[in-house]
């Protein structure tokens, strides 16, 4: 019986996780420009980002935003 229990108990725990994998896997990513006059330098980028939305970032030429390279920020919306 014990066997038993302990069987459910891993099925349950495994279709739990399953549900929770997949119900992360649909946030959707957004993306910001942080401090677009300054040019981007990557370390308090990253602090910016992570502080500001829990997100990752990079520096990035972008043609649409004049000036030097800028501080990409991706993070979950």
């Amino acid at each position: 019986m014990a066997k038993l229990s302990c069987s459910y108990f891993l099925v349950l725990m495994i279709v739990f996780s399953m549900c929770l994998m997949v119900e992360r896997a649909e946030g959707k990513l957004c993306e910001i420009t942080i401090d677009k006059e300054q040019a981007c330098i990557i370390s308090s980028c990253v602090e910016d980002c992570y502080a500001l939305y829990n997100g990752v970032a990079h520096c990035l030429d972008d043609p649409k935003v004049p000036g030097p390279s800028n501080c990409h920020c991706k993070y979950n919306c």
